[in-house]
């Protein structure tokens, strides 16, 4: 159902927003540790978060959610062999697969390249993820419409 698919794209946004937040340590720590516990939880969140999008966004027809669907996956693409070097694999469907060992190993340093606020791929991924939520809102508020029903969808 789009419902299902707006609360996923949802989810997505919060979870790539909470990646945003995380503390990465510093380029300059003498020691480089292995990732928290939190900042394990909150990736492999995102990568659940991720892969429910992508599966849930096969109920819309809409134009601009598969643009967006597809936006995301050639930047997880693109970003594919940093993500394997945290344990995390992109699969050919698109979807992302979480290695627990090699996450649980992982350096800070590994993570900030891909996560941390200032880079490239955690940013574009929480424009893209704030846009195909609304994209998937928008569908849904058309339909409505188009039925004439109404409906309140609180952010």
């Amino acid at each position: 159902k789009i419902e299902l698919s707006f609360e996923d794209s949802r989810a997505l946004t919060r979870a790539s927003k909470r990646l945003l937040s995380n503390d990465y340590g510093s380029e300059t720590d003498e020691k480089d540790e292995d990732v928290s516990d939190t900042t394990r939880s909150s990736i492999e969140a995102f990568v659940t978060t991720y892969n429910n999008a992508i599966d849930s966004s096969k109920t819309t027809n809409s134009h601009d959610t598969k643009r967006y669907v597809k936006q995301l996956k050639a930047l997880t693409n693109k970003y594919a062999s940093e993500l394997s070097d945290i344990g995390i694999t992109v699969e050919r469907s698109g979807k992302l697969t979480v290695n627990e060992d090699l996450l649980k190993t992982a350096h800070n340093s590994k993570v900030r390249k891909i996560f941390s606020p200032d880079q490239e791929y955690s940013k574009k991924a929480y424009s893209i993820c704030g846009k195909f939520n609304n994209a998937v809102r928008d569908d849904i508020v058309s339909q409505v419409n188009g039925k004439g029903l109404h409906i309140n969808i609180s952010l």
